[in-house]
């Protein structure tokens, strides 16, 4: 991810991002971005929303959390978290039920986060392809079946789109905003 800081800097985006949480007001959204087993297509496109929109909703909310952007990140006291990506694995799992426990909304961004593809293709593999990916599956302690996220916590709204499209991202944040 340091590439996206870099283009992120010279475009100035990253400045702003950090001038602003030294404006933060009550009234501001805390919002928080985190990708679990995927690509970061959804992040990397997303960071291309920022450079046209950000200035606009930073009067709105504070980012507190996106590895993408920012060095310093917590969990906690969350408004809206975006999260792009499969659960695969026991810290996915626990890392999504740690999101969920400290936002008011959730929502799914992305096709893998929505439907667990394409990772979940493994979960229609039949015991001989299981048993060929097994060592593989206990190394990376990988869960028997990759999930989508609203298989394991509540997900109050959804982002379609591999990456995101652009259009259904500024209408379904915008509404939590």
């Amino acid at each position: 991810m340091p590439e996206t800081k870099n283009r992120l800097s010279q475009s100035g985006l990253y400045q702003k991002i950090q001038q602003s949480e030294g404006l933060r007001k009550a009234n501001k959204k805390r919002i928080g971005i985190f990708s679990l087993t995927c690509d970061e297509g959804c992040s990397i496109y997303l960071t291309e929303i920022f450079n046209q929109k950000l200035i606009f909703w930073l009067e709105k909310m504070e980012l507190v959390y996106f590895l993408s952007l920012k060095d310093k990140t917590e969990i906690k006291d969350l408004d809206v978290a975006l999260v792009e990506g499969v659960v695969t694995s026991q810290k996915d799992k626990e890392e999504i039920e740690k999101i969920r426990a400290n936002t008011k909304i959730l929502i799914a961004m992305g096709t893998c986060a929505m439907t667990s593809q394409p990772s979940g293709q493994r979960n229609n593999f039949g015991p001989d392809q299981l048993e060929e990916i097994k060592s593989h599956l206990e190394k990376y302690n990988f869960l028997p079946k990759a999930l989508a996220l609203k298989e394991v916590v509540k997900v109050d709204d959804e982002i379609p789109g591999c990456p995101i499209n652009k259009a259904k991202f500024i209408e379904v944040f915008e509404k939590y905003l």
